[in-house]
């Protein structure tokens, strides 16, 4: 059920009461807003039920990417975010792989070496990937193809887990 409250201010003071009852874990949604004399602030308020919250949680783990596709970029540019999240996940879960070999006391220091090795090798090339393709993603916005907002926003996302 969805609660609106209204409160308008000015010489006279008129209130609205609210319409219908709030009910436990209900979406709620308020509005106040208040006029004086020519000046006017307006709030919204909007709480979503533990229903609500869950399943905009598995949307996101269903399609971690979803911002990405509905940020309005150019597809060379979502491709890139895309890519440069991808990177980002590989790269943190070879560090946990390392950090899982370093810790592993029933390994020889020989094999122990050998995989290091090959994990910080691995490393090295999802790192350079992930340079190359946040260098691609600026030159979109220094050629002209993303504007200063675009390359603003599509910063954030690439910050972004």
């Amino acid at each position: 059920m969805i609660t609106i409250g209204t409160q308008t201010s000015s010489v006279y003071q008129l209130s609205t009461p609210s319409v219908g009852e709030k009910k436990a874990g209900d979406e709620t949604l308020e509005a106040s807003p208040s006029k004086t004399l020519g000046t006017g602030t307006e709030g919204v308020k909007v709480s979503l039920s533990d229903a609500g919250l869950q399943k905009a949680a598995d949307d996101r783990r269903s399609n971690p990417n979803s911002d990405i596709e509905e940020s309005g970029l150019p597809d060379q540019a979502q491709k890139l975010l895309k890519m440069i999240r991808e990177l980002k996940q590989k790269i943190e879960e070879k560090q946990q792989e390392m950090q899982a070999v370093m810790a592993d006391q029933n390994m020889s220091p020989e094999v122990k070496q050998a995989k290091v090795g090959t994990l910080q090798s691995e490393l090295g090339t999802l790192t350079a990937n992930l340079m190359t393709a946040s260098n691609s993603l600026d030159k979109l916005s220094k050629n002209g193809t993303l504007s200063a907002a675009q390359a603003q926003q599509a910063t954030q996302l690439a910050m972004k887990k």
